[in-house]
């Protein structure tokens, strides 16, 4: 089992576990992505600007000048609950904020992050003993679902929590084994990662490129972030950094999910219907010369990222790509951060490769 610190990455560079499981312990779901931002603010003090607007999003530029303009970005927010109403026993009533399964909740630890602090709860539903059989083996519906968090009124409630208040899955990063870990957000703290971990990159070896790298909002939700970011960057290329299904477990059947993507086999670069094919070419190139490894999936309709929204201006060549993890939207999902680090260099490669070959027009689809 590797060490709880830095694991050895591709081409000998580490792979930041500390920075990873930092990223994943902060709370974000979406609409209260702040502590997970200032968690880049921390990391950027001293080196670069943050800079950010009222919706939240976050970003950092290596210059103000500099051409070709590349964007790294993957969003902050998670999946997560709100707090709706409280009843007179002091139960806690919910719903969901994101693709939150609601087969997935009842007997879990969550934590509703009140106004003094997080505050431990565990979602109640029925006992099995005494669920009518017609329903039994049933998902009971969220409305039908409460937490506990050992009140005996609404009012004692209300002194610990509020409504509107957010609720995320316990933070943890486990440790597992062959470089393996779990945890509830790497959905998309690990293209998070992978944005700024190129940042830092290109930032030992910069070039004349300007790069930014993006952590967005809102994307589980309303891709407000991605719709707000479009209208403001003045980029050449965006590389939109996000997770995809692992087909490398049990459960799954490569051929129903679209491809094979595997943990450890490095970035998912998409190709179809919402890729610049010419920019595919050029990353799966870039990637070889570089020896970093990365698997390629069709893609035959949308991506179902913040992509659609930052390539509706028009004005970028934009390249998808995903880092693989098992049990996505999940209480713990499972990745290999190598294969995040992998993504960071090869956005940094990218940039790098452009600085040198950049021309106008050079992504503009062509028989």
């Amino acid at each position: 089992m590797a060490a709880s610190g830095d694991t050895a990455g591709i081409k000998g560079v580490k792979t930041d576990i500390g920075l990873l499981r930092e990223l994943c312990g902060a709370p974000g779901p979406t609409g209260f992505e702040a502590p997970a931002q200032e968690v880049l603010r921390r990391r950027l003090a001293g080196k670069v600007e943050a800079q950010s607007d009222p919706l939240g999003d976050l970003w950092a530029e290596t210059s103000a000048e500099g051409r070709p303009h590349v964007v790294v970005t993957g969003h902050n927010d998670q999946i997560g609950l709100i707090v709706t109403y409280v009843d007179d026993n002091g139960f806690v009533f919910f719903d969901k904020v994101g693709g939150v399964d609601a087969q997935l909740l009842p007997g879990r630890h969550v934590v509703i992050h009140g106004p003094e602090g997080p505050v431990d709860a565990v979602v109640g539903r029925k006992p099995t003993h005494i669920i009518p059989k017609d329903e039994q083996g049933k998902a009971p519906e969220l409305r039908e679902q409460f937490m506990d968090i050992g009140a005996s009124s609404r009012e004692e409630a209300l002194e610990r929590i509020r409504i509107g208040d957010p609720v995320t899955f316990e933070a943890m990063f486990l440790e597992l084994g062959d470089g393996r870990y779990a945890s509830p957000a790497f959905d998309d703290r690990a293209g998070v990662y992978v944005a700024f971990r190129a940042l830092e990159h290109y930032l030992a070896a910069p070039a004349a490129a300007k790069l930014t790298a993006l952590a967005t909002v809102h994307e589980e939700t309303t891709f407000m972030g991605a719709k707000a970011m479009a209208r403001r960057l003045d980029a050449d290329v965006i590389i939109v950094v996000d997770v995809d299904f692992a087909s490398d477990d049990p459960s799954v059947d490569p051929k129903k999910l679209g491809g094979e993507v595997k943990l450890g086999g490095g970035p998912v670069i998409h190709r179809g219907a919402g890729s610049n094919l010419a920019m595919v070419d050029y990353a799966v190139e870039v990637a070889k010369a570089e020896g970093i490894p990365v698997q390629i999936k069709a893609l035959p309709g949308r991506t179902q990222t913040d992509a659609e929204e930052l390539m509706s201006s028009g004005k970028a060549a934009t390249l998808s790509y995903s880092i693989p993890v098992r049990y996505m939207h999940s209480p713990l999902e499972v990745m290999q951060p190598d294969d995040a680090e992998a993504g960071a260099l090869l956005g940094a490669a990218i940039t790098r490769r452009l600085a040198s070959d950049w021309e106008p027009g050079r992504f503009v689809p062509r028989a």
